[in-house]
């Protein structure tokens, strides 16, 4: 009798241990869906979840992604779990792929005074295109060093730095550059603005330059990852870079960001890749056959093909042609040749060289073409087409702006949406 007692009493104790089991898992489970996990797709996965019962999480995420960007903006307002679903990285990288971009143009002079034009949405596929004034953006001043998957980066001064989100209107401060090198006016400094597609990271990469009294160059480069607690690092390559001083803007494909630059003592006009992912630099010799020495009124960096090119547009104005080289094989320093005619730009044989500038832009094979004067028209070629795809007109709104015309710098680009959330 007390044996049977003992025993019954051991399984109703085994059925609680069992049952608060149970129901701990059950708690901890609803937890886990009420705090978002920290990877992005898993956060993002179990917040809908969440958000709405029983509906299925891809199509809700895929739904968020074909809002408008102001509507996701006010439902991070609803609740701390809508915010978390809305910042998540997934979302924002769906949000990227499925928005439609939009051009750009920034507008500078030597006084500090800065516009932003951009083209309307219904304008997309017109020939003739009207930029008018981006109201709503913040003035963030300073150089435009480039854009891209929605941001801005803006370069302050010497060793300032500034990233501008123009869907959301928000901006983050970049700690200060370090160097021993950097002049007062910080024209010894270069910078890039990119992203690194398998860690899924925005860096910037500045590159500081100068000549001892012994006449032999020295240089430094640097890499900050956009994040929260963002510092400057040298960059985590271990090959040894030969100091070289960069000539051009950079031009980013598939991770890989380009520039042209003088390397060493003598000044060789070399080609420069940078891996965003490993951070290696590597000097690409430009082919002796083109004779390309780096000038801002004869050549320039465009995207040909898929691949990185250079073109040289001395014999346009004369011969109505431009040579374009393409790298075949960046390791081998093996380039292709292609003259491509171009049609005549109104007025063309009357420009004394260097009045007409040529600029690569963001689109494969497009040049952009303007005037080195305060014009109003902008025309935008497809060197593969031959074909004048468009032609950009600035509106006559901005005239009254205190913009001085003689030193007015323009920047143009092709800009997505995004929902990004800013840290650093």
């Amino acid at each position: 009798m007390g044996m049977s007692f003992r025993l019954a009493a051991v399984k109703v104790l085994t059925k609680k241990m069992k049952r608060s089991k149970v129901e701990g898992r059950a708690k901890r489970k609803r937890r886990s869906l009420l705090k978002p996990v920290p990877r992005p797709a898993v956060a993002a996965a179990a917040a809908t979840a969440t958000a709405v019962p029983g509906f299925p999480e891809d199509v809700l995420m895929e739904i968020l992604a074909r809002l408008p960007a102001k509507s996701l903006m006010r439902f991070k307002c609803v609740s701390k779990l809508w915010s978390s679903i809305i910042s998540s990285r997934y979302l924002t990288n769906l949000f990227l792929r499925a928005s439609s971009p939009l051009r750009f143009m920034y507008l500078t002079d030597k006084y500090g005074h800065a516009l932003l034009l951009t083209a309307a949405p219904q304008y997309a596929a017109e020939k003739f295109c009207g930029l008018h004034i981006e109201v709503t953006v913040p003035e963030v001043g300073g150089c435009l060093v480039n854009a891209l998957r929605g941001l801005m980066c803006f370069r302050i001064g010497g060793r300032r730095y500034r990233i501008c989100n123009v869907t959301t209107k928000q901006q983050v401060e970049l700690p200060l550059v370090k160097s021993s090198l950097v002049l007062e006016d910080g024209s010894n400094t270069w910078s890039h603005f990119g992203y690194d597609p398998i860690q899924d990271a925005y860096k910037v990469l500045s590159l500081v330059w100068g000549i001892t009294q012994d006449k032999v160059m020295r240089w430094e480069h640097q890499v900050l990852v956009l994040g929260p607690g963002a510092s400057w690092r040298r960059s985590n390559t271990t090959q040894s870079v030969a100091p070289h001083r960069p000539y051009s803007q950079g031009i980013s494909m598939d991770g890989v960001l380009y520039y042209g630059a003088w390397a060493g003592e003598e000044s060789t006009c070399v080609l420069v890749s940078f891996d965003m992912s490993s951070e290696d630099f590597n000097l690409i010799e430009l082919p002796l056959e083109a004779g390309i020495t780096w000038d801002t009124r004869a050549t320039n960096l465009m995207k040909y093909r898929g691949k990185i090119a250079v073109f040289d547009y001395t014999r346009l104005s004369s011969e109505g042609s431009i040579d374009l080289w393409v790298v075949e094989h960046a390791g081998k320093s093996q380039w292709s040749n292609k003259t491509t005619l171009v049609p005549p730009i109104r007025g063309i044989a009357l420009l004394p060289r260097g009045d007409l500038f040529i600029q690569g832009t963001s689109r494969e094979g497009t040049i952009r073409c303007f005037v080195n004067r305060f014009s109003s028209m902008h025309i935008l070629f497809d060197l593969e087409t031959s074909e004048t795809i468009r032609q950009v007109v600035l509106s006559s709104e901005f005239r009254g702006h205190p913009l001085e015309p003689e030193s007015l710098h323009m920047s143009y680009c092709d800009l997505s949406e995004s929902i990004m959330y800013l840290e650093a």
